[in-house]
């Protein structure tokens, strides 16, 4: 696509989406700044629904606010994390010392080098980015984002403004078409309530009046990318062909896009530098990001694996009647994953894991009669292998999403398809195993050449 082509020839116009601008607050500074920059370039062709003015002007000072606490907070985090685990891992030899174990002080000592290293790794990583200074004081007094808007409103470059009567046709029109699903808005109708859950409806009717009476084709760049605005087509994202079909009535084209395709093509074409940060915020996939984090999503869902894996096996198991309690992870492997949801600022994926598990359990046979004490049988011990499902929940905030590994919300597992590869009985006892005649359960038959006795029964046989 070549943008400049579009604007300068084509008869287009850029118009924006209110997360598109309150976007360029919760980038990284970098970002946020490249952004700024690729939209100064086109200012002269970007309108402004009157409904994303309203939206912005009602939220931009809360974002603000929270990216000039993000870029002054940025390493207090991490730094915090680094001295409790410290503090940890030294007061552990405590409990080593009482067990009196040798050379505790030595071991402190390698411990506290070590660490200490870990704590200056990380003060050198701020060092080497001390444009982070730079950025704060570039955005310390002065908002850039709403001088650019003011500009966009100085030039009249602010779609009309609904009616009364506008807003109460869109919404009474909008109450239907979400009853029957239809693009865009419907998705917000469960978490939005009165004109609110209307909002990306009034937004496109706006569009639709400006492109059918200005004559204009239409670039809209958006960062909503629920499924009331794209479809999936053969495993790709496109603009949503009710949406595509409802603007071809107005006579004009239109081509939609996100923020980062629009950064993308405005930085090749008007030649906006870009910063290493920016280049691996555009270039950095979903699946680059995956495989980042993998290690860290699975040690988050390890412990509810080693106890709750039995809920995922498939097929009937030789498990005994008394369960397992706790399995031992013998073995996993990062699979894939996808993303499969984005509300808002939430991203949401499904990560799969091969894994392979083994654990014992045992069947109940009965209790002393004199202690009361639960009597089983020997142990059996079982392999299991297959794939596990991890849902993920990540914040899209490409600040940390690009400076720390472990930058996801929640990780939980949300299915399995295990199944039972071995099993195996234990012999605890050097006899051999026979079955005791009336309860079935196995005899131990001692060397000496009787018939054996029955643990569940309590005689001989």
């Amino acid at each position: 696509m070549d943008i400049d082509k579009l604007l300068k020839n084509d008869n287009y116009v850029i118009i924006l989406d209110t997360n598109v601008l309150l976007n360029v607050y919760r980038y990284s500074p970098d970002f946020s700044e490249f952004a700024l920059e690729c939209l100064r370039k086109v200012s002269s062709y970007i309108y402004l629904p009157a409904t994303v003015r309203m939206e912005y002007e009602k939220h931009f000072h809360a974002e603000f606010s929270k990216m000039k606490r993000r870029i002054a907070e940025a390493s207090k985090g991490t730094e915090t994390q680094i001295e409790l685990a410290k503090n940890k891992i030294l007061r552990s030899c405590d409990g080593l010392e009482r067990l009196h174990f040798p050379d505790i002080d030595e071991l402190r000592e390698v411990l506290s080098e070590k660490l200490n290293a870990v704590q200056q790794a990380f003060n050198d990583f701020f060092e080497d980015r001390s444009s982070l200074d730079l950025t704060q004081n570039f955005w310390e007094e002065t908002d850039h984002l709403m001088e650019l808007i003011q500009e966009i409103d100085n030039d009249n470059q602010i779609l009309s403004a609904p009616s009364q009567k506008d807003i109460f046709d869109w919404c009474d029109k909008g109450e239907k078409r979400y009853k029957e699903n239809t693009s865009p808005g419907f998705k917000d109708a469960k978490n939005k309530d009165g004109v609110r859950k209307y909002s990306d409806l009034i937004i496109w009717m706006e569009i639709l009046r400006f492109a059918k009476t200005k004559g204009k084709n239409i670039i809209l760049v958006t960062d909503d990318v629920k499924a009331d605005w794209w479809e999936n087509v053969d495993g790709k994202k496109h603009f949503h062909s009710k949406l595509l079909k409802e603007f071809s009535e107005t006579g004009q084209n239109v081509v939609a896009m996100t923020s980062q395709t629009l950064y993308a093509e405005i930085s090749q074409v008007y030649n906006v530098i870009q910063t290493d940060s920016v280049e691996i915020a555009l270039q950095m996939t979903d699946d680059d990001y995956c495989k980042k984090i993998a290690d860290n999503v699975f040690d988050k869902v390890e412990f509810d694996l080693m106890y709750d894996a039995t809920y995922y096996i498939n097929d009937e198991t030789n498990i005994g009647s008394e369960g397992i309690d706790e399995f031992e992870i013998i073995d996993h492997e990062f699979i894939k994953a996808e993303r499969v949801d984005r509300n808002d600022d939430i991203i949401t994926y499904e990560f799969t894991y091969s894994v392979t598990l083994e654990g014992t359990s045992y069947e109940y046979w009965g209790r002393d009669e004199d202690t009361k004490e639960i009597i089983t049988s020997p142990g059996i011990d079982h392999v299991l292998e297959g794939d596990i499902m991890v849902r993920v929940d990540r914040e899209a905030d490409i600040f940390l999403d690009f400076e720390d590994d472990d930058n996801f919300e929640t990780a939980e597992i949300i299915g399995g398809a295990l199944e039972e590869t071995r099993y195996s009985d234990r012999v605890e006892d050097p006899g051999e195993l026979g079955y005791c005649p009336d309860c079935g359960n196995p005899l131990n038959i001692e060397n000496d050449g009787g018939n054996g006795f029955c643990i569940a029964c309590a005689l001989d046989h």
